[in-house]
């Protein structure tokens, strides 16, 4: 008993994670099950993004629409008639976890993709070389580069994807990655920062992301619960069982034993080869804790600094099966955008993965289409 206690301090200490939602078919969107769907395909690449950082960025584009006009009209860049999705993956995972459904999916909707990796990753080195810990700043330093090199416009930043000058820009964040983008906004609408206009912000969904506060209140919450689950998730993340063992990778991300989503054993193989590759350096958790999003949040209602400066109504995503985050924990997410409550999808943690991805997807799908 003393290791297990002594386990789960440490994960109080680094990691989040989330615990299922009630099964309300009244509150939990239709479902729909779904294999791959067809559509461009990605295409990854290196690339250096302006704050230096050597990153795997993955593309997945429509074609462009046809020009008309003078000839003079022609010989400008094309745009796309749509916002760019820009995804960020979260934690075990990187850009890859956006290419097998998601971006195809929105790219056949004339919706161009773009993802990053996070440094750490397999596809992204640390800039320090054989770092095991990430600093929170690093992180939002890239995210913030790599948005700006999405616009054709910049010498310093251009990553050359031939997006336009000036591409409207929809951030979408999982997981961890959805904390990151919080950060990132932080930074973003800080009064003293300025180049705002750099990045045409349309819009920002967060799909079961760690909350404002961390890790420590949910983890409580979940000791309440069930000493056995928070076990499970301590092995899984502090002890990295999740890359070794099946059943604990299969029970945290994909929904569990009940429902395999359909994801086969070759699968979960597949995915578990992935996070031993993309944890070979984590987010540096103590040095977050000092500054999580919620410091700086309103006292009373949760809300951000920045929310009535935010471009359009945001969107906060919970999965119905979620092992991770909680539902308290997305609530509050919820209240840190300005939202009343979560949309609630009928999938597991990893919402993009799976036979259920398109309940995350048509949820995406329909808000972006009212920006």
């Amino acid at each position: 008993m003393g290791m297990l206690l002594a386990a789960l301090l440490l994960f109080h200490a680094a990691q989040a994670f989330e615990v299922p939602f009630p099964q309300s078919g009244a509150e939990i969107r239709s479902s729909v099950v779904s294999s791959a769907p067809t559509g461009p395909a990605p295409v990854t690449q290196q690339l250096r993004l302006g704050s230096g950082t050597l990153a795997e960025v993955v593309t997945c584009l429509p074609p462009k629409p046809a020009l008309f006009g003078t000839q003079s009209d022609t010989n400008k860049k094309a745009t796309y008639d749509k916002p760019v999705l820009a995804f960020l993956h979260g934690s075990f995972h990187a850009s890859w976890c956006w290419e097998e459904k998601y971006m195809p999916f929105f790219a056949s909707l004339g919706y161009p993709c773009v993802a990053f990796s996070l440094q750490g990753t397999g596809g992204t080195p640390t800039v320090e070389a054989g770092a095991k810990k990430v600093k929170i700043a690093s992180h939002v330093g890239d995210l913030d580069a790599f948005l700006r090199g999405l616009s054709d416009e910049d010498a310093n930043y251009d990553l050359g994807l031939g997006l336009g000058d000036d591409p409207e820009v929809v951030l979408l964040g999982h997981s961890f990655g959805g904390l990151t983008i919080m950060k990132w906004l932080e930074k973003y609408y800080d009064e003293e920062s300025g180049n705002r206009d750099d990045i045409n912000l349309a819009g920002v969904a967060l799909l079961c992301a760690v909350p404002p506060s961390g890790n420590g209140p949910m983890t409580l919450r979940f000791l309440r619960r069930s000493l056995r689950d928070s076990w499970k998730i301590t092995a899984g993340f502090v002890l990295k069982k999740a890359i070794t063992n099946p059943q604990i990778c299969r029970d945290l991300f994909f929904g569990g034993p009940d429902d395999d989503n359909g994801i086969t054993d070759e699968d979960i193989e597949k995915y578990q080869g992935y996070f031993e590759r993309d944890t070979v350096a984590t987010i540096d958790l103590g040095d977050l804790a000092k500054q999580l999003p919620s410091a700086r949040a309103d006292k009373e209602s949760g809300r951000a600094p920045f929310v009535d400066r935010l471009p359009s109504h945001s969107l906060v995503i919970a999965a119905s099966d979620d092992f991770i985050v909680d539902a308290e924990g997305s609530r509050e997410t919820a209240r840190y955008l300005g939202l009343d409550s979560p949309v609630i999808v009928d999938s597991p943690h990893d919402v993009m993965l799976g036979t259920k991805w398109q309940n995350g997807a048509d949820a995406i799908l329909e808000w972006v289409e009212s920006l």
